[in-house]
């Protein structure tokens, strides 16, 4: 017995030995920037060019710095490591951590070299910070739709702000406001969209992103001299000369790449003066009181000016510009649709207040019945695809044409000319297209949308109708001075950038994107300025791709001899791993297995389950070498279950209570408050902390007593708590205990043995459950180690009672299963065997497979275990056997693999893999299957996006509805057309649709498509597969979003 055991520990030795190589767990920087070619490193890098240094992030998720979606980072601070990498030839591990105290300990401590993209901070003496290398200056948002009558600086305006944006605001602007702290921006922004709030501070990179994804155009930035504060961005570091080397690698970085990062993720808003802002006279305010409500005659078809959308509400560039001026002044505006400028001339003349939107002025009205002008246009003469001859007036002698009822295009058309009025747009087109008229009159602007939308290759310009470009103003009732001043100074409230950008944007519709086909150039000089700018674009390509093989084909040599070396390490390491596995489980199928059976049958029994707990334990010890392991290559997953606190600590205490010597140390298990009923953890590694922490008391307290406390905080906290009156560490000790593989010499000195892995594994395990550990010790005294965990309820209906039993399984219908068993081990056979007659299920076993193969016939079995391992023939020749016997038959048998080698996968071969040893809920899951859905974790990503409170859960299931369904409507059409460039800005929008919710596969499909539309190619399947993802995403958003308003 003796001899086993030493075996059993030279083989863990071995295995803690070999997995100590492994790479500490990073994220990659994912970037698509268009990097430069070959850069010379600045002179003060070259020192660390080729090494790889440890970089540390926040890793809070904040978007758009960073974004981690598994192990991929994307963001600004991705962008900017990708650029630094290239241009200086440093390697990059980047490490997330949770928050700024943490992420300075751990460089404080020597775990970092580098802290990237942190916000400027007071630092400690000692350390070291670059420039601010990218600034967001904090900006303020209103929503338009919001009609409180209040302004930021007035009492009782409602302020919202992100609790981090508030680091970074100025005192004295913080001392003169109150504000409402949020978690995020986004959630800030979320309260100022559902008018939770009147006003948002952040910063305008974030802020424009999320606005973007979230296509809300109601946000707007306020014009204003007040300064919030600014964020700026810097990297951290002890070494002060790599602090200098960044400065100087950050300060060479290419202008037009730094303008490319800065400019795909800072998305501008348009900027309007705060509410009620103009001034206006005391006769004007109570003219407001009078007629709060003013209405406009809109052409219901005279895009950019106005248009009706398919809901029936107003849009348009003058629309737009009335919501302006309502925010101004507090007037509201509603629409009142006429066909024509005549109808609208008409209710101009009327005695209660009128709106005329588009007036071209002709200079004979004073300017007395109109608003200052708010554009200019020119009028063109436009024919038929089908003449080609006309190019004046001349040649339209004798001829028909067309013109809007009441336009000014009338005046435009020389006497002797035959004018045809019409009273709407339509019928004016349609005329010109089916040949009932040779030319129609009509403003530039309007008419290329018409043409680019309904009339394409019918309808081109001829000529320009007159030289001049005519002001555009809002014709005003007659008789109402107020109201016209009172546009006016609304109009002057308006910055002119952003009137501008309103005209630009209107003018520059994507649907436009290709113009009116018409650009009035000679072919020949466009082909020739095309072809030579083609050539020069291929001469650089081609000398950016000579330099890139070359550097890539000395990197490529110095890869394959890595690749060489770490390939022959990772097989000696994969044999080593299946064999010490395949060795320790297989003795422990049989304890664990015939354990769980026995306590299952016998529920009551005491000793039995004490029995299972020191098994259960025994494989634990076992697990965390493969905890370390997984922990090192970031597989490291956390299984959540509802738990009873109370019937824990019980369990905890009787485990225990007999395995302490008389003259020993005395354990006290207690609650030091109510505890909930359940709470949502992973209990096995909850118990995994507990263990190691008993474990470390016991070795360090001979005798006295070790106390372990649970406790419900104030802070919605469970606080878990172990502390022991034994030995204690030394000060000079306790910075490295949490590093693995660490033992103390004060330990060594009291011949204390240990792995020294378990503390860092319960730091690991503690920190993925999103708390935090600490340890204090007094040597002489005792030690004492915290842990806070965040308190998450659950409903009493999902406890879940350990060790696992099938409670009901004698209820299940599963007495007809044909099930065999194939294994070499007689116990393994034995094992399964009552385990699957725990569930009546009657077991025929082979003990070798060719035996299983000669008993297989019609009909086949239902479900067959088989051994991995074992010899003549193996388990993966019986499942292929099996496999292409049934290949054709309706109900072919499921097979599942069993194997003790835990670096093992499920092949293509087989349906399912267990890992030995096999649990009864192991077993269960094979007997009832389910097929899992997709976007299972749905619920789980909103809620986190959400922060759990359910006001924003249906605000952002709506958004995310309504986004991804109208870009996906939008990409269709975009590459449908073949509009490139409208294709990737839509696929990149939608790729940040799935970068909140978190779904890695989505995102990388929109980059696909991003580079495929950059490279001008459709019908692939990424395509169809991104069409099928999403519809199955908003089938889910839909289920969700019903459930929810349900509740």
């Amino acid at each position: 017995m003796e001899s086993a055991a030493m075996k059993w520990l030279r083989m863990l030795a071995a295995f803690c030995l070999l997995i100590s190589v492994s790479a500490p767990a990073a994220y990659h920087a994912i970037s698509s920037i268009s990097l430069p070619g070959a850069m010379m490193p600045a002179a003060e890098m070259r020192p660390w060019q080729g090494k790889l240094l440890r970089v540390g992030i926040i890793d809070d998720h904040s978007t758009p710095w960073n974004i981690a979606v598994g192990n991929d980072l994307y963001g600004i601070n991705a962008d900017y490591l990708a650029l630094i990498s290239h241009s200086s030839g440093i390697q990059f591990t980047i490490v997330g951590y949770p928050d700024w105290p943490a992420l300075l300990a751990a460089l404080q401590q020597g775990q970092l070299d580098l802290l990237f993209g942190v916000p400027q901070y007071p630092l400690p003496a000692g350390l070291h910070a670059t420039q601010p290398w990218y600034s967001s200056p904090l900006r303020i948002y209103r929503n338009r739709n919001n009609q409180r009558p209040v302004m930021f600086n007035t009492q009782g305006a409602r302020i919202a702000i992100g609790q981090q944006t508030l680091k970074q605001v100025n005192a004295d602007f913080a001392r003169q406001h109150q504000f409402q702290i949020l978690d995020s921006d986004l959630q800030a922004l979320y309260t100022l969209l559902n008018q939770q709030t009147d006003y948002v501070v952040a910063d305008e990179t974030s802020a424009g992103f999320l606005l973007n994804q979230l296509q809300q155009g109601q946000i707007y930035q306020l014009e204003s001299p007040m300064e919030p504060g600014q964020l700026n961005l810097q990297a951290v570091s002890n070494n002060s000369t790599l602090v200098a080397a960044l400065d100087s690698t950050l300060r060479q970085l290419p202008m037009d790449v730094v303008n490319e990062i800065q400019g795909r993720w800072n998305s501008q808003l348009p900027r309007y003066f705060d509410t009620n802002t103009a001034r206006l006279t005391q006769l004007e305010r109570q003219w407001i009181e009078q007629h709060p409500v003013i209405e406009y005659a809109a052409l219901a078809d005279d895009y950019p000016w106005s248009y009706r959308t398919a809901n029936g509400s107003a849009s348009g560039y003058s629309v737009e510009l009335l919501n302006a001026i309502g925010q101004n002044t507090g007037l509201r505006f509603q629409p009142r649709w006429v066909d024509n400028s005549q109808q609208a001339a008409s209710l101009l003349t009327q005695p209660r207040p009128m709106l005329q939107l588009m007036l071209p002025l002709t200079g004979n009205d004073n300017m007395q019945g109109n608003s200052l002008p708010v554009w200019r246009a020119l009028w063109g003469v436009y024919i038929a695809h089908s003449a080609h001859s006309i190019l004046s007036w001349q040649d339209l002698q004798g001829m028909r044409i067309g013109v809007r009822r009441g336009d000014i295009a009338a005046e435009l058309v020389p006497d002797s000319m035959n004018v045809i009025p019409f009273d709407n747009s339509k019928a004016l087109y349609d005329a010109l297209a089916n040949g009932q008229l040779d030319a129609l009159v009509d403003n530039v602007l309007s008419a290329r949308w018409l043409i680019q939308a309904r009339y394409k290759e019918k309808i081109h310009l001829a000529f320009a109708a007159s030289d001049t470009a005519w002001p555009i103003a809002m014709g005003v009732s007659a008789g109402q001075p107020l109201l016209r001043s009172i546009l006016n100074k609304g109009l002057q409230q308006i910055p002119p950038d952003t009137q501008q950008r309103m005209r630009e944007n209107w003018s520059n519709n994507p649907q436009l994107a290709n113009g009116d086909g018409d650009n009035m150039r000679p072919i020949s000089r466009f082909l020739f300025i095309a072809a030579l700018f083609a050539i020069a674009f291929l001469l650089l390509l081609l000398l950016r791709r000579y330099i890139q093989q070359r550097r890539e084909l000395r990197q490529r040599r110095q890869l394959e001899q890595q690749r060489e070396e770490a390939e022959r390490a990772n097989q000696m390491k994969s044999q080593f791993l299946a064999t010490v596995s395949h060795e320790l489980r297989t003795p422990m199928q049989a304890i664990l297995g015939l354990l769980e059976v026995e306590l299952a049958n016998q529920p009551q029994a005491g000793n039995l389950a004490v029995i299972h707990s020191s098994a259960a334990s025994l494989m634990t010890l076992l697990n965390d070498l493969q905890d370390h392991a997984k922990i090192e290559s970031n597989t490291f997953t956390l299984h959540p279950r509802a738990v009873d606190l109370q019937q824990w600590l019980t369990q905890l205490a009787d485990f225990y209570h007999p395995l302490l010597r008389e003259d020993g140390p005395e354990l006290q298990v207690s609650a030091l408050t109510p505890l909930p009923q359940t709470v949502m953890l992973d209990c096995e590694r909850l118990q995994q902390v507990a263990n190691n922490l008993i474990g470390n008391a016991i070795k360090f307290t001979r005798h006295g007593t070790i106390r372990l406390t649970l406790a419900q905080t104030d802070a919605a906290q469970l606080c878990l708590q172990v502390s022991d009156s034994g030995s204690g560490i030394a000060a000079n000790e306790q910075s490295r205990l949490f590093e693995p593989w660490y033992q103390t010499p004060s330990g060594k000195a009291l011949s204390i043995q240990g792995s020294g892995l378990g503390l860092s594994i319960c730091r690991e395990i503690i920190n993925r459950m999103g708390g935090s550990i600490e340890l204090h010790s007094l040597p002489g005294q005792g030690t004492t180690v915290t842990v806070r965990l965040p308190l998450v309820t659950a409903d009493i209906d999902s406890l879940a009672i350990a060790p696992p039993a099938a409670a009901e399984s004698d209820t299940l219908p599963l007495n007809r299963l044909r099930v065999a068993i194939v294994d070499d081990h007689p116990t393994n056979l034995l094992v399964m065997q009552q385990q699957l007659a725990h569930f009546g299920v009657i077991a025929q076993t082979f003990d070798n497979g060719t035996d299983l193969l000669r008993a297989s016939s019609q009909p086949p079995f239902d479900l067959v275990f088989i051994d991995y391992n074992m010899p003549r023939p193996d388990g993966s020749t019986v499942a292929r056997i099996l496999r292409r016997r049934y290949r054709h038959h309706p109900q072919p048998p499921t097979l599942v693999l069993c194997s003790a080698d835990a670096q093992s996968a499920t092949p293509d071969y087989a349906d399912a893999f267990l890992l030995k040893p096999v649990s009864l809920a192991d077993i269960a899951a094979q007997l009832h299957r389910h097929v899992q859905q997709p976007f299972d974790d749905l619920d789980a990503r909103i809620q986190r996006l959400a922060n759990h409170q359910p006001e924003f859960v249906v605000r952002i299931v709506a958004t995310l509805s309504t986004v991804l369904a109208n870009d996906r409507q939008a990409l269709a059409e975009a590459l449908r057309q073949q509009h490139w460039q409208q294709a990737e800005q839509i696929a990149h929008r939608l790729k940040g649709s799935w970068l909140l919710l978190g779904y890695q596969q989505g995102e990388e499909l929109c980059q696909q498509i991003i580079e495929q539309a950059k490279q001008h190619t459709t019908d692939t399947p990424e395509w169809n597969l991104l069409i099928s993802l999403t519809e199955n995403l908003l089938k889910k958003l839909e289920d969700y979003g019903a459930s929810t308003q349900s509740h």
